[in-house]
């Protein structure tokens, strides 16, 4: 059962590596050993299917839904003036702006991708007018771009909550204390360092232009805090909020095409970003299917569960599990993306993971840190290729830009990984 495990996983890495489909390397590689194992066709296909019934896996086309209506409608520049209104002011502040607005937008887009592409064609090109450095500009918003997986609602969230059976709004809680965090230790490296990157204060913009920024910012403002108030004041579940985000950002879209801040007509654009979701939320199905599969052949190998009997057999202590595992993870990043980290990890450490003691909220965060760490580490770091192509710039300029980004967020990592209250104390005041 070892061979066999060792020869499927090296399979799913090394054809993951020649860039082949997730959802087909993910799909195919452990049907083959399952189909050896005797299982039926029929019994695949069940299988597979059985996770669409999970209530989460509603909710998970309508947050995608309402991350594409937020893209399409001008919000990244709103966002942005309305946290330039506030701290533009102090040194480094459109810098500090950037993260603050960034931040906000990753909570509405639950994705890392998206809020980079969209926030670093704002951003990047605006802080080097204003005399920042290139490669410090695209290095924060490559690196702030990394939140739309921390801060809720986060889709890699909702794929672990699948997996290890958690909790979804327990996780969504956990990663917000970490995600905030990060956000300020950015805000803070930027203010001592603003005068070496060129950044400058920014005049205040005065009473006026101060709340009709914060004015037209509101809308927006309102999608995550709908959502928020909707699962943890209990008016709503998880997947009535998904729904509620949708429609929120659908009337937040007409709105701001409405006054045309963008200059384009009313409703123009819903079709193709509906049509934009769609595609993204196939995806992302296929690639959840792939995973009850490898989890349900990881499970009949009975290896997850004997490494687990063997970890605590070796009284090894939690915290220095949780040191080889973020080593371990952040090998990984460097040849994996995010999604096959967590669907190869999770299945076989979960039961260590519970055999001591380790809340999965905390698990859970720590995953989403590495995977965020993934993102900036070459040679597969996704959002480096993604600023790469939204300035034109060579990938080692962007890298360059992140690596002190990439050391805050390692402080971070120990952070959480040695203080578990700061994944673990918000979902436990709400649940207990």
């Amino acid at each position: 059962m070892v061979l066999e495990l060792i020869l499927g996983l090296s399979a799913i890495v090394v054809l993951l590596a020649l860039r082949v489909p997730i959802y087909i390397v993910l799909m195919g590689v452990p049907s083959i050993f399952l189909l050896s194992h005797g299982e039926s066709l029929a019994g695949l296909g069940q299988k597979a299917l059985s996770i669409l019934e999970h209530p989460a896996m509603i909710a998970v086309p309508f947050f995608i839904l309402a991350a594409e209506f937020m893209r399409g409608g001008g919000i990244a520049r709103i966002l942005f003036q309305g946290a330039l209104a506030w701290v533009g002011w102090i040194r480094g502040g459109l810098a500090i702006a950037g993260v603050a607005a960034t931040s906000i937008f990753a909570a509405i887009t639950g994705s890392s991708a998206a809020t980079t592409l969209t926030m670093g064609s704002l951003l990047v090109p605006l802080m080097e007018e204003k005399g920042y450095k290139p490669a410090f500009a695209m290095g924060l918003t490559t690196a702030a771009g990394t939140l739309g997986i921390l801060i809720p609602p986060s889709l890699p969230m909702i794929l672990i909550g699948l997996i290890s059976e958690t909790s979804i709004p327990r996780l969504f809680l956990a990663g917000l204390v970490p995600g905030l965090v990060q956000a300020s230790l950015f805000a803070l490296y930027i203010f001592f360092i603003a005068d070496r990157v060129g950044g400058k204060a920014e005049p205040w913009v005065g009473p006026r232009k101060f709340v009709r920024h914060n004015a037209l910012a509101l809308p927006a403002y309102f999608i995550p805090i709908a959502v928020f108030v909707g699962i943890y004041g209990g008016v709503v579940s998880l997947t009535e909020a998904a729904v509620l985000s949708a429609v929120v950002a659908l009337v937040v879209l007409v709105f701001y095409r409405i006054i045309k801040l963008d200059g384009s007509a009313p409703l123009t654009q819903v079709p193709r970003l509906t049509t934009s979701a769609v595609d993204r939320t196939s995806m992302i199905i296929l690639i959840i299917i792939g995973a009850t599969l490898v989890s349900h052949w990881l499970i009949l190998t009975k290896v997850p569960q004997d490494f687990a009997q063997a970890v605590v057999e070796s009284n090894i202590k939690p915290w220095q599990f949780l040191l080889i595992i973020n080593a371990a993870l952040l090998v990984l990043g460097m040849f994996l993306e995010g999604v096959a980290i967590i669907l190869i990890v999770l299945p076989v450490v979960m039961s260590v993971v519970k055999a001591m003691g380790i809340e999965m909220e905390h698990f859970a965060v720590l995953m989403i840190i590495n995977i965020e760490l993934a993102l900036l580490s070459p040679p597969i770091g996704l959002n480096l290729f993604v600023m790469s192509n939204v300035t034109g710039r060579p990938v080692g300029q962007v890298l360059r830009g992140t690596i002190p980004f990439f050391a805050i967020m390692l402080l971070l990592l120990m952070l959480v990984t040695f203080i578990p209250s700061l994944s673990t104390w918000l979902p436990n005041q709400f649940y207990g």
